[in-house]
């Protein structure tokens, strides 16, 4: 079975309230779930915008399967990329000559189905990051003609700002690390630093200070646009791609509580 059933099956069965948040390029469904309270703070989570990545969608259904918070909500966006995820796995290319071209990339493929590196197409200094050399469609790295020309990621700007959230996360892989910071002032530097340590410290990954070579990315978006404390996860510390599902399996327990305990911090400390 695929990701994409993977999560279809496990959202339809986890009695969470389930929606599309809108459409991939070759017409799949960008599906999320939403569990706990619509009231009160709210925290958005997201999962394979890469498509190499896809494999990340797996932390966030454990994270479905054991949330408990008390207080506030939290939607799940498991699979951002599914075109790529299906390109990823079987070479899935959907009619698109683009991707019929480019099979032999396909498991090293981070982009849409249109050549467009998801995570370099948000609104945040677009254009300006480190793959800003990619002038063309691309297995990654190609920023698009314009912030959000993806449908992806134009999909998931427009629901993040519908639900304003208190806080996002967004898996990766690899490298055992954590980002967050994206030129806050001096205030929200403090804030998201300290959020940022939390996490780093409860899933045992290491937290990265300073502004990165990058921009573009989701992370970036909720920091610069929403103001709010964003964090970006690298799964798997050590390794090579592609990774298999089984590579995942540390991270998915070590990660299984996480909406649950970022629910308390942003309560109990009242930070945000």
């Amino acid at each position: 079975m695929g990701i994409i059933e993977t999560v279809e099956r496990t959202l339809k069965a986890s009695g969470a309230d389930v929606s599309a948040i809108g459409k991939s390029v070759c017409d799949n469904d960008i599906l999320c779930a939403h569990l706990g309270s619509y009231s009160g703070k709210q925290i958005i989570i997201t999962a394979a915008i890469h498509a190499r990545e896809c494999y990340t969608a797996l932390v966030v259904l454990k994270q479905i399967a054991e949330f408990s918070a008390r207080r506030g909500g939290v939607y799940f966006v498991p699979l951002v990329n599914p075109d790529g995820a299906a390109f990823f796995e079987s070479g899935e290319a959907f009619g698109k000559e683009f991707l019929l071209k480019n099979a032999h990339m396909c498991k090293y493929w981070k982009a849409n189905a249109d050549g467009v590196d998801l995570n370099c197409n948000f609104d945040a200094n677009f254009g300006t990051g480190a793959q800003q050399n990619k002038i063309a469609p691309a297995a990654h790295g190609y920023v698009g003609e314009y912030p959000l020309c993806a449908p992806e990621s134009k999909a998931l700007a427009d629901f993040t700002l519908s639900v304003m959230p208190s806080a996002t996360v967004s898996y990766h892989c690899m490298g055992g690390e954590l980002y967050w910071q994206f030129f806050q002032d001096e205030k929200r530097r403090f804030r998201d630093s300290s959020f940022a340590a939390a996490i780093a410290k409860h899933i045992g990954v290491k937290k990265v200070d300073g502004e990165l070579n990058s921009a573009g990315g989701y992370k970036d978006f909720c920091v610069q646009t929403l103001k709010i404390p964003a964090v970006t996860i690298e799964l798997i510390k050590h390794g090579t791609h592609p990774f298999a599902p089984e590579d995942y399996w540390g991270d998915i327990e070590k990660n299984a509580d996480l909406p649950t305990f970022i629910l308390q911090y942003l309560y109990e400390e009242n930070h945000v």
